[in-house]
């Protein structure tokens, strides 16, 4: 039994064939450890980091009288990205030690199966198998020793990241209690008071300071740049694509708009210069753009708006204002360079003690500027201002009672802000003209030029989008400049990710803001969306079919609905909660509000069978005029007397409805004349006749000329004939009846006055003639 059970010995043609697939599959796994990365690039890099933390963790934890909040700031990024960098290389690392524990796997199976005792006793009559196992052997004793090398190297670089990480992990608890002590004592007195000589053995003279703020910033930005190359591609092309496309469109309008001066003429800023507008608003963006920048690239971006808005707007200021921008110009940069330097430097108090001053002088210079021309300047630039001369003056009194890091901050963060908004309010401005340009150069009608009622309206709605969008960047870059987005961003996830339990629900702050923000987003996106798919819609002069009409109700829908799920899946409300709600919901329907769903449904119904489009001629309930708006719930109509009625959805459905534009937009007209007994009546049909052989009047079907009836003072004609465009037929008629009545005029046929047979009774004649009044 036991010897049945027994393994065969393999023949000696079937070992053959094992050690081939052996020495395949030695030739593979030497390609997979070639093919591995090899770790000798990562020690210089590691190198370089290492004397980086050295040198950051001598700085931050012994040179504590010299290191200021933005020094720690920039440490906190810069550990941050080290982190990342580590993650990346341990990934990278892992994968490859492991691929080398399954090719030692392999090995080992290869060493066990090919190399045991008593194999060499089957072999030893052919040589040519010898041969084959000697190459074997020395095949697996190179692989192996590759193997071996690169084992070894990943594991000796595995050991060496794990412990940077642990000393970056220590490094950043380090620097971040040590923020948050100097934000617990920016209020105490750092500095002496303005009146008071300085003296400390700590402090560094400025040009030191600058020296290793430069050194400090290039380790941080090259570091950071390194990882961001194909980040920074992007913004490249990016610019190229808008400054191109910028340029060829003004070209095109330039080129084929016959009002092409009016039309640029709107667009002052793109057309005095697509570079800096393009400029402009590439460097607005940029921090949004990239993840966690040092503050160097913000403030480069920051000085690169700026510059762009320096350019931009000397074309509307003159001289003194331009000075005066000039002046915060050279404010705004010695601030912004000032925020750069990592150590307390008391002897720039100085300077921004100037900046300040002269900053002041400025703002009440403007503020007198605004007062004295109002409508020159943007409607909240004296609030800006205001902010700049409060920040400013708090600042000086900082630095006077020896609050220096505070005043510093302060001054910095008013000086950046201001200009800041000033640039974002420049930067909204060109991008509304860049729409502007866009939608003219996207009407078919070349000679079509500026529809100037539709692009304010445009411009109001879009203004308010984008200087949302401008009020978000100006207070996350204000948080910068003051050191505070990353303690109040922390704040934030906190109180927002802290779970809390209300009965047997638990919830995040976080999903319910998630599920409200994207309902509010799904709601403006409806809106926006419809809204200027209506304009477009009511500008296109095509068939009715062609033409969204109703249409855009199942958009805003669709948006909706997908807005809810959306809501619904990122904020991970449950669903069986959610069935609760739309249960209660049914009840309330069920209730009291049947009108309400009644109009909705109906409004599906319209949206679906589209017996109404938006621009049709209609009239329900004795209102008449033109379809504005299908919504939801209700529609809206423009009446001819330029009210707009709110018409709900249910009753387009239950009222008789007239639509005069339903299959087509043509009109019949009709038109009652009447003429003095005694005229010839075929002279009359010709004249009526030639009148209404004109353009506007439809041949088909054609006019009637019908004698209508025997009034009493006229013989009256019935005129029947059809416009093609209903929006023309009241002109139409207008031209019709002038034209018959010079006609007439001409011709010497009256128009008769109303004729009556007057007879008068008195008192006093049927006495005088008694026989003549009974006659």
């Amino acid at each position: 039994m036991a010897d049945s059970l027994a393994i065969e010995p393999l023949s000696f043609e079937r070992k053959i064939q094992q050690t081939q697939s052996f020495l395949n599959q030695l030739q593979i796994i030497q390609s997979k450890l070639s093919r591995a990365r090899d770790t000798l690039y990562l020690h210089e890099e590691i190198l370089v980091m290492e004397l980086v933390l050295n040198r950051i963790k001598d700085q931050s934890l012994i040179e504590r009288g010299t290191v200021n909040l933005r020094f720690l700031n920039e440490l906190e990024n810069l550990i941050i990205g080290y982190q990342q960098q580590i993650n990346t290389w341990q990934k990278e690392i892992d994968d490859n030690v492991n691929a080398f524990m399954e090719s030692g796997k392999e090995l080992s199976i290869i060493n066990e199966a090919s190399f045991s005792a008593g194999e060499e006793e089957d072999t030893l009559a052919l040589q040519g198998y010898l041969n084959q196992k000697k190459v074997l052997k020395e095949k697996f004793a190179y692989v192996d020793s590759i193997y071996t090398l690169k084992r070894n190297k990943g594991l000796e670089m595995q050991s060496r990241l794990g412990g940077i990480q642990i000393q970056l992990v220590d490094l950043l608890e380090s620097v971040r209690i040590r923020q948050r002590g100097f934000r617990r004592d920016l209020l105490k007195r750092d500095s002496p008071n303005l009146w008071e000589t300085h003296a400390s053995e700590l402090e560094k003279p400025l040009v030191s300071v600058i020296k290793e703020t430069l050194i400090l910033n290039r380790v941080i930005v090259k570091h950071y740049l390194e990882s961001k190359y194909g980040w920074l591609l992007f913004i490249l092309l990016l610019f190229l694509l808008l400054f191109f496309g910028i340029r060829n469109m003004i070209q095109k309008i330039s080129q084929t708009k016959d009002f092409s001066n009016l039309i640029l003429d709107r667009s002052k800023y793109l057309r005095y210069s697509p570079f800096l507008s393009t400029a402009l608003i590439l460097f607005t963006i940029s921090p949004f753009l990239l993840s966690v920048p040092p503050y160097f690239l913000i403030f480069c971006c920051l000085s690169g708006s700026v510059l762009a808005t320096t350019f931009l707007i000397r074309i509307v200021l003159d001289r003194g204002d331009m000075l005066l921008w000039l002046v915060m110009v050279m404010a705004f940069l010695v601030f912004g360079a000032s925020n750069l330097i990592t150590q307390l430097a008391h002897q720039e108090k100085w300077y921004l003690l100037l900046f300040s001053l002269v900053g002041i002088l400025v703002g009440l210079k403007v503020l007198f500027h605004i007062r004295k021309k109002p409508g020159k300047f943007p409607v909240n630039l004296p609030y800006l201002i205001y902010f700049f001369l409060v920040m400013q003056t708090v600042s000086i009194g900082f630095h006077i009672i020896g609050r220096f890091s505070l005043g510093k901050i302060l001054g910095v963060a008013s000086t950046l802000s201001t200009m800041q908004g000033i640039s974002l309010y420049v930067f909204v401005l060109v991008l509304m003209e860049a729409i502007y340009l866009l939608s003219e150069l996207s009407k078919d009608n070349q000679k079509d030029y500026a529809n100037y009622l539709n692009y304010q309206a445009i411009y109001s709605r879009m203004k308010k989008i984008f200087s949302f969008l401008a009020l978000l960047m100006w207070l996350y870059l204000l948080l910068v400049n003051l050191s505070l987005n990353q303690t109040i961003g922390n704040q934030l996830l906190i109180f927002l990710q802290t779970s809390r339990t209300f009965g047997n629900t638990t919830f995040t702050y976080s999903s319910i803001l998630t599920f409200f923000s994207l309902i509010w987003i799904s709601f403006v996106l409806a809106k926006n969306i419809a809204y200027f798919a209506s304009i477009r819609d009511s500008q296109n002069l095509g068939p009715r079919e062609k033409r969204l009409g109703s249409s855009i109700l199942l958009i805003r829908l669709f948006i909706l609905t997908l807005g809810f799920f959306l809501a619904v899946t990122a904020s991970g409300l449950p669903l069986d909660k959610l069935a609760i709600v739309l249960g209660a919901l049914s009840v309330g329907i069920g209730f009291g509000l049947q009108t309400i769903v009644n109009n909705l449904v109906s409004g599906i119904i319209l949206a679906f069978e589209r017996p109404i489009q938006i621009g049709d001629a209609i009239e329900v309930g004795g209102r008449t005029g033109v379809v504005k708006e299908v919504g939801i719930r209700s529609s809206t109509l423009q009446a001819y007397d330029g009210s707009e009625v709110v018409i709900p959805n249910g009753d387009l459905l239950s009222q008789h409805l007239v639509n005069w534009t339903l299959s087509d937009k043509k009109r019949r007209v009709e038109i009652l004349v009447g003429v003095a007994y005694g005229s010839e009546i075929e002279k009359v049909h010709e004249i009526i006749k030639k009148v209404l052989s004109q353009d506007g009047i439809l041949s088909f079907p054609s006019p009637n000329i019908l004698l209508h009836n025997f009034g009493d003072s006229s013989l009256e004609f019935r005129i029947l004939f059809w416009v093609a465009n209903f929006d023309e037929w009241i002109q139409v008629k207008d031209k019709v009846l002038r034209e018959i009545y010079a006609a007439f005029a001409v011709q010497k046929i009256e128009i008769p006055f109303p004729q009556r047979d007057l007879h008068i009774k008195t008192e006093k004649f049927q006495k005088i003639h008694p026989k003549k009044s009974e006659e």
